[in-house]
């Protein structure tokens, strides 16, 4: 039986045991109460403010574009109007195919009964003259090298390149040489000049060779044969001038002021006798000489000069040769067959030597060899006797 003790008296006799202790929680002191806790605001996202676009980068962008596009049309307009107006047309483009290799070669007689003075303006191309004792008559072979895509464009490219083979008062382009006049002997006085009515000029034009629209496809070839009977009977006293910056030189037997000037390739000459005044160089290839030099009687001076800017000097000359030598290179060594005293001569700084050309022969005479060269190496050797 219940003893009563745990009912509630009074007035909350009737009510749940989870209703009076809240009631009583209620009226407690409010230092004895826990707090409620808050309730957490639910998080707001935060909307990004929208961004503006400028239109002026967009617009600059375009226009940019736009004019490169114009000048790149433009461009591309002129270069076909310049190539179509000299017969070019599209031709030589690589975009429209592998290009062929074509040929033209025309051998014609040169009417001449003696020659003083030869002059060869050759802007690409090899320059061969030789001297053969058994031609009948002087010859000269070109050969027109051209890169085309079709035969037809070969043609047409053929027909642009000109030669001539004239005296020089007939002779209707202008020269395409640099310098048309050899340099001063060693007095300082011009080179004698030949006769022109034994002279021959040979010169060559050959469209798009330099500038911007430099186009180095086309080529020519000029072989040039003389027999003995032609050349000058009083002895070495030719004036020849050739002018070739890119190709090699081949010039064999012949005799006087030779003034070689080369600028990417090889020169060689063989079989020549040199006077005074005679200047064989090249830029970036090896100069080969093997012949004879004049020395002038005592009481006169007289100066040859070999010289290139990166290759290797070649020079082959008799035992009895009696010159001064002038040898030198910024960077290689000097080897000679003869007993030259070449100081510090391993190659690696500039080295260079004056005195006899061969110091047992004696006494010191008035002509001077040079043999310059900045890259590479000056080799003197001699001649089998």
């Amino acid at each position: 039986m219940d003893s009563g003790r745990n009912r509630p008296s009074g007035r909350y006799r009737d009510q749940s045991y989870e209703e009076r202790y809240e009631r009583e929680y209620e009226q407690r002191p409010r230092y004895w109460r826990r707090p409620a806790p808050k309730p957490e605001p639910e998080p707001e996202l935060r909307k990004r403010p929208r961004r503006r676009r400028r239109a002026w980068p967009v617009l600059l962008t375009g226009c940019g574009l736009g004019v490169f596009l114009t000048v790149l049309v433009a461009a591309v307009v002129v270069f076909l109007a310049i190539r179509s107006s000299q017969g070019g047309g599209l031709a030589g483009l690589p975009a429209l195919g592998a290009l062929q290799t074509f040929t033209h070669e025309d051998t014609q007689q040169i009417p001449l009964t003696t020659i003083s003075q030869m002059q060869i303006c050759n802007k690409i191309g090899n320059v061969s003259v030789m001297v053969d004792p058994r031609a009948a008559g002087a010859s000269i072979t070109t050969k027109k090298i051209v890169h085309a895509n079709s035969q037809n464009d070969a043609n047409q490219e053929f027909k642009r390149i000109g030669i001539e083979v004239q005296p020089p008062g007939t002779i209707t382009n202008a020269l395409t040489c640099a310098s048309q006049q050899a340099p001063p002997t060693a007095n300082g006085t011009p080179a004698a000049q030949g006769n022109p009515n034994s002279a021959l000029t040979v010169n060559t034009t050959i469209p798009n060779s330099e500038g911007l629209l430099h186009n180095s496809n086309d080529a020519v070839d000029i072989a040039i044969t003389l027999p003995t009977a032609v050349l000058p009977s009083t002895g070495p006293s030719m004036l020849v001038d050739i002018e070739a910056p890119v190709g090699n030189v081949t010039v064999d037997g012949l005799s006087g002021a030779l003034t070689i000037k080369g600028s990417t390739g090889d020169v060689t000459v063989t079989h020549a006798i040199l006077i005074d005044g005679s200047h064989i160089a090249t830029d970036q290839g090896n100069v080969t000489f093997n012949g004879l030099l004049v020395v002038p009687p005592a009481g006169q001076t007289s100066r040859y000069m070999i010289l290139s800017e990166q290759g290797s000097i070649n020079v082959t000359l008799p035992e009895n040769t009696n010159v001064i030598l002038d040898a030198n290179t910024n960077v290689g060594s000097i080897n000679s067959d003869f007993n030259i005293p070449v100081q510090n001569n391993n190659g690696s700084g500039p080295v260079s030597y004056h005195g006899p050309f061969n110091p047992a022969i004696g006494p010191q005479p008035a002509a001077t060899l040079v043999l310059d060269i900045s890259t590479g190496n000056v080799n003197i050797h001699k001649a089998a006797q």
